[in-house]
């Protein structure tokens, strides 16, 4: 996978690390132009990792401290709930992860996923995309 550099993204997000709160979350309205849309449902940004301009399949000393700082970057952000869920990609595709942002634009989203060290550092970028989908407020992620 990837040089075996690939775990760099891995928030140990397995099924015994993920639990469901009974909470109740407020739903949005749907989008324009959707009806029949499940109960529950919010917009999110989904966002994909992808190569950045200095990406290499390099796994050196560099690299790894670099892919370290990227991981605690993900992690503040799930802790602030910016990021409702987050993790890497196993196959050997052009995508590297994704992560469900829980932001109110596009715009809002990549501000924040600018200031990650691997983006900022050009070895990975985000690729946005607005949803709408089923409310994620009860997911909780421990480390």
């Amino acid at each position: 996978m990837r040089g075996g550099w690939l775990p760099w993204l891995c928030l140990s997000m397995s099924i015994g690390n993920l639990a469901l709160s009974a909470e109740p979350a407020t739903s949005a309205p749907p989008p324009p132009g959707m009806k029949d849309v499940p109960l529950n449902m919010r917009p999110y940004v989904v966002a994909f990792v992808v190569a950045g301009p200095s990406y290499s399949g390099d796994d050196g000393p560099e690299r790894r401290a670099l892919l370290e700082k990227h991981r605690g970057f993900v992690r503040r952000l799930v802790e602030q709930k910016k990021l409702r869920l987050a993790g890497p990609f196993t196959d050997d595709g052009s995508f590297f992860g994704l992560a469900i942002v829980a932001a109110k634009s596009s715009e809002e989203a990549r501000a924040w996923l600018d200031e990650d060290p691997a983006v900022q550092a050009g070895v990975f970028r985000y690729e946005t995309h607005p949803a709408f989908l089923p409310s994620l407020e009860g997911l909780r992620v421990r480390y």
